[in-house]
């Protein structure tokens, strides 16, 4: 079975596949960019792929949100990595030593008061790894930590992400719909038929209505008129009889469910 991952070896996409399968498991397979993830593993029968869907300061990644409404893809797991960010540069190298870091546009954001701190210059490339090939005297990258290691760098500093409580949502995802039975969480997709008011007030009623609490709800446009938009939902329960209740009544009330996928937090 295939693994794909956004690569190379030591982004936070390669970080989290290793928390689900180690490389003996699973043959791992890295693309350059999401969208190669999300297509792959929707043409591959015998394959997941790890994907990022929402980070606790940046949000919710649009390109995977918007993959499960427009690809064939379900989940089937959710697992979630500490974001930590380190200064990478050459051996014996110091803070001072460094005048201008590279990295990719999320990196710097979420290391921005560090860089201001010392007055770094910034550019940027395609993925934090590739940051690593910039290294040179006076220069360094900000890199997941652990991943500049695999490389041969020793980290200047590190832990020097702005929020330490910085956390990625990742989803295990495949081409084939799996159900687990008692599983802790059931994802839905919600659209409606057209538009009314009270949209989303009438889907959250509903699930008040049967006290089934929401851990994730996230709105994306149709893309078929402006101010139409359907509806993620992420609910903490199983396909119970209550949640299957709720399905029933948002048809009633002109809404297409399509159950994304029913699964465990697998830490």
């Amino acid at each position: 079975m295939k693994l794909y991952y956004l690569g190379p070896k030591g982004t936070f996409s390669y970080l989290a596949a290793t928390q689900y399968k180690s490389e003996s498991e699973v043959e791992y397979t890295s693309k350059s960019n999401l969208y190669e993830v999300v297509a792959s593993v929707s043409n591959d029968n015998d394959s997941i792929a790890i994907v990022p869907i929402e980070n606790s300061i940046e949000g919710t990644i649009n390109i995977v949100a918007d993959s499960l409404t427009q690809q064939n893809i379900y989940a089937q797991g959710e697992l979630h990595l500490d974001i930590q960010f380190a200064l990478y540069g050459n051996q014996n190298a110091t803070i001072n030593d460094i005048s201008k870091v590279y990295s990719i546009g999320p990196a710097i954001s979420q290391t921005s008061q560090y860089i201001q701190a010392h007055g770094f210059a910034i550019d940027y490339v395609d993925s934090t790894v590739q940051s690593l090939e910039k290294i040179a005297d006076g220069v360094g990258a900000i890199a997941p930590l652990g991943s500049g290691e695999a490389y041969g760098y020793e980290p200047i500093a590190q832990n020097i992400q702005d929020f330490p409580h910085n956390v990625t949502r990742f989803l295990v995802v495949s081409n084939q719909p799996k159900h687990i039975p008692h599983a802790s969480d059931t994802m839905l997709l919600i659209t409606p038929k057209f538009d009314k008011p009270g949209l989303l007030a009438s889907i959250l009623n509903t699930f008040v209505l049967f006290n089934i609490n929401l851990s994730w709800i996230e709105s994306r446009p149709l893309k078929t008129q402006l101010g139409m938009y359907h509806f993620f939902v992420q609910a903490d329960t199983s396909i119970s009889d209550d949640l299957s209740k709720v399905i029933k009544i948002l048809n009633t009330l002109d809404f297409q469910v399509t159950i994304i996928g029913s699964f465990n937090k697998l830490n």
